[in-house]
């Protein structure tokens, strides 16, 4: 993983001149603020925010931010450093508070997001991402397939366009050997979706943002 970050980091100091501006950096309490009154407190608490840099798909580099169960902060911080290292484009990264809390909103802006306290759509099923233990990667290019529908609506699935996820792209085989799941491998495909199966469960005491080296701030 360090060496990873490393080599990222490098690319980083060296494209500076790519730089494309900041989101407006939310604290942990504004990135949560408004979360679903039926959210337990220790779900809560298990989350931390993540500060990220990405590119863009107008080839600058851009700052984001992810809510997460702070167990899986570490390899959604690898899985970045790889999509920086290979120039995969990312639309925004922004938590979905800043969207009310709806998926369907975010997904239609083409956001990368994390925890929602939400249920799997059209189901009583409560979502990984309600856990914050699964994210959704450029929703617009990798949607989500059930039946005859497909989310967001008017997304097409091309896996030889930028920012598109398939089987044997570098970002989807670093997440498997993390150990995590892809719903692109399932009946109705939902290429945006990576999630990991932890116990769900109160954590101990743990940072609750994740910041940029000061060099980026």
């Amino acid at each position: 993983m360090r060496s990873v970050i490393g080599i990222a980091l490098l690319v980083f100091t060296a494209r500076v001149e790519a730089w494309g501006g900041a989101n407006r950096a939310l604290t942990f309490d504004e990135a949560v603020q408004g979360v679903s009154v039926e959210c337990p407190g220790w779900v809560l608490d298990n989350q931390t925010i993540i500060d990220v840099l990405h590119w863009g798909f107008d080839g600058r580099i851009h700052t984001g931010q992810l809510v997460a169960d702070a167990r899986i902060a570490p390899d959604l911080q690898m899985a970045f450093a790889l999509m920086f290292l290979i120039g995969f484009p990312l639309e925004s990264v922004i938590p979905v508070s800043e969207f009310g809390w709806d998926d369907f909103e975010s997904m239609r802006v083409n956001n990368t997001s994390a925890f929602n306290y939400r249920y799997v759509p059209f189901t009583d099923r409560l979502s990984s991402h309600a856990y914050g233990l699964a994210i959704d990667i450029n929703p617009m290019q990798n949607p989500y397939f059930t039946g005859q529908q497909v989310f967001p609506e008017g997304a097409v699935y091309d896996s030889s366009l930028r920012g598109t996820l398939h089987s044997r792209h570098p970002v989807v085989l670093l997440f498997k050997e993390l150990g995590w799941r892809w719903g692109g491998d399932w009946p109705e495909r939902d290429y945006q979706h990576f999630d990991r199966q932890l116990q769900r469960t109160a954590l101990g005491n743990h940072v609750k943002h994740l910041s940029l080296p000061l060099f980026w701030r």
